[in-house]
């Protein structure tokens, strides 16, 4: 069947996922549940390293699941931390840190699925969706600054209750029927247009044509990657980047996913403004661009069903119409927003006094290299939450986080423990490492052509040898590296993207704003893992030469300002792409 008939006539997600969850004979989903799994949080996979030798075997596949919780806005209690770190051991004992700030588990295997989602829940999270065909887990801007706060989490509350999928099936099977506080029905006027169906007001029983995701920026800070969204949302302030907020600028056709196969006709593309709002009006908007999509999304081809290949077709002029006609708001048009930066968040922040915590407290920005939580840090943040010493933590969108409420008189005292357990802050590793970012690909991920998560830090060796010896010692070099060309680490917005084309070879992009708002280009095609870094050798060098190291500019900016003549500083095309291609001129 085909996902459409799956979704309708599943009973609202339920489909056979209970029968087979109680069917211990069978240790893997069958292809209908497998599918609306994901809508629960769930990814069925198996272990890559070891399919060929158990295929060979005549062995079945090692099966396994991703379990994915919900975080919006990335903010985690220390009692939800612990309660998450207590799940981790019906997995392989690890938490992962997700680029939409999510946290999510490996290798869980299908008779400890209930007992790990259900643990979740217990923690006032939830793992529905978190993944599938509706609104995904809402980004935000993380930092606890208290103007912040006020303004970001009361936006990211209403949009979390718009748009929660509704349906019973999710707590019948993984909470006793019992619903988690976190994820309880909106009030009732949480939704503004008409329902469509009884069960699930705004989705319906077929849901989204595709995944739909949701980010919430903060004026001049792009640390969610606003663009890459199929709805972004930047409040407006009097003062351009503080003061009294005034209403949103709202964007819509952001996406990353392509796929090698079809070039011509899937590919990146940045979310463009759409409107200014008021802020009462806000929610609606965002309301009518998600009913739009799913009333005129491609339900016939899933590799253009997102929402920015209908915008694509159908212009943003179009896109306010609709709005305007479902919400009866005429609307203004976008102003314009401050210059973006993209803050990392790393280090130590000071701020004035923020909900829930001490008015002196202090925040640390902690890199957690491609996100995973596992062996020394785990223990680390555990003792930091059970000392006092941590009361909340924060995910960022570069799989990063923040450890709030310490007290200043505790500094030495947490940068202690960390150490002591092999954690390494900010200020031991150079931007370029802090900065680098990959999502698991291999061996888990279903969709990985090549590796990513286990080959960063080699990947990140090499290329700082090679701005060492060109010159670029300390360059913030933002560097995105995902197995597929999916992009779940955002590759085609960063300066750096590394993309997944095999086992032995990855696209290379170039020239991406660090601020997270222009496209990066592929600079080659198919390049093995190991000269990735002497590839961008010459480009490093002539950057150097170009540039002052004391000047603002960066190397996102300098290659796409240079683009043209990027090609004549390579070193030849060595690879089977090339080698094909060559042989199909000489024919």
């Amino acid at each position: 069947m085909s996902a459409e008939t799956i979704k309708i006539e599943s009973g609202y997600l339920a489909g056979t996922i209970g029968a087979e969850l109680a069917d211990d004979g069978a240790v893997e989903f069958q292809h209908d549940a497998e599918m609306l799994l994901k809508f629960h949080g769930i990814y069925q996979q198996d272990d890559r390293d070891i399919r060929r030798s158990r295929t060979q075997a005549k062995l079945p596949l090692d099966y396994s699941c991703m379990v994915r919780a919900s975080v919006p806005g990335g903010v985690i209690t220390g009692d939800q931390w612990l309660a998450l770190d207590r799940v981790a051991a019906l997995a392989d004992d690890k938490l992962r840190l997700t680029t939409r700030q999510g946290v999510q588990y490996h290798v869980v295997y299908k008779n400890e699925l209930a007992q790990l989602v259900g643990g979740i829940n217990s923690s006032l999270l939830t793992t529905l969706g978190a993944c599938g065909d509706v609104v995904r887990n809402i980004m935000a801007c993380p930092l606890p600054h208290p103007e912040r706060r006020a303004v970001i989490d009361p936006l990211v509350d209403d949009l979390v209750a718009r748009f929660r999928p509704q349906t019973e099936s999710y707590w019948e099977l993984w909470v006793d029927g019992e619903k988690a506080v976190s994820a309880e029905k909106p009030r009732a006027n949480a939704l503004s247009l008409p329902a469509i169906d009884d069960v699930e007001p705004l989705y319906g029983d077929a849901y989204l044509p595709r995944k739909f995701k949701i980010a919430v920026a903060w004026p001049g800070d792009n640390c969610v990657d606003i663009y890459t969204n199929d709805v972004g949302i930047v409040p407006t302030l009097s003062e351009g980047t503080s003061g009294e907020l005034t209403g949103y600028v709202v964007l819509a056709g952001g996406g990353m996913g392509m796929s090698h196969n079809r070039p011509d006709d899937t590919y990146p593309l940045l979310a463009q403004p759409v409107a200014w709002v008021p802020v009462e009006q806000v929610g609606d908007v965002v309301e009518a661009i998600v009913a739009t999509q799913r009333d005129h999304g491609n339900r016939d081809d899933r590799s253009r069903a997102r929402l920015k290949y209908l915008l694509e077709a159908k212009g943003i002029d179009w896109l306010r119409d609709q709005i305007e006609e479902r919400t009866g708001f005429a609307l203004a048009a976008p102003v314009e927003l401050p210059d973006w930066t993209v803050d990392a968040h790393h280090g130590w922040h000071d701020h004035e006094s923020s909900p829930g915590h001490a008015s002196d407290s202090v925040t640390l920005g902690l890199p957690v290299p491609s996100g995973k939580v596992a062996g020394g840090l785990r223990w680390a943040l555990r003792r930091l939450i059970a000392d006092g010493l941590v009361d909340e933590l924060r995910v960022t969108a570069r799989q990063d986080l923040l450890l709030l409420g310490v007290d200043p008189r505790e500094i030495e005292t947490v940068e202690n423990l960390l150490h002591a357990n092999g954690v390494q802050l900010a200020s031991d590793n150079s931007a370029t490492r802090n900065l680098a970012i990959a999502c698991p690909a291999l061996p888990t991920c279903s969709k990985a052509l090549g590796e990513a998560e286990r080959v960063l830090p080699d990947v990140v060796d090499r290329l700082e040898k090679v701005l060492a010896d060109t010159g670029n010692t300390g360059l913030p070099l933002r560097l995105n590296m995902t197995g597929c060309p999916n992009g779940c680490s955002r590759p085609y917005a960063a300066e750096l993207g590394i993309v997944g084309r095999s086992k032995r070879g990855y696209d290379v992009l170039v020239g991406g704003s660090p601020a997270g708002d222009r496209l990066a280009r592929r600079l080659r095609a198919d390049v093995p893992i190991n000269d990735i870094a002497d590839l961008l050798r010459p480009l490093l060098e002539r950057f150097s030469r170009d540039t002052d190291r004391t000047s603002p500019t960066s190397f996102g900016d300098w290659a796409d300002a240079n683009w043209e003549q990027l090609d004549a500083l390579l070193p030849p095309d060595t690879s089977r792409r090339a080698a094909r291609r060559a042989e199909r001129s000489e024919s």
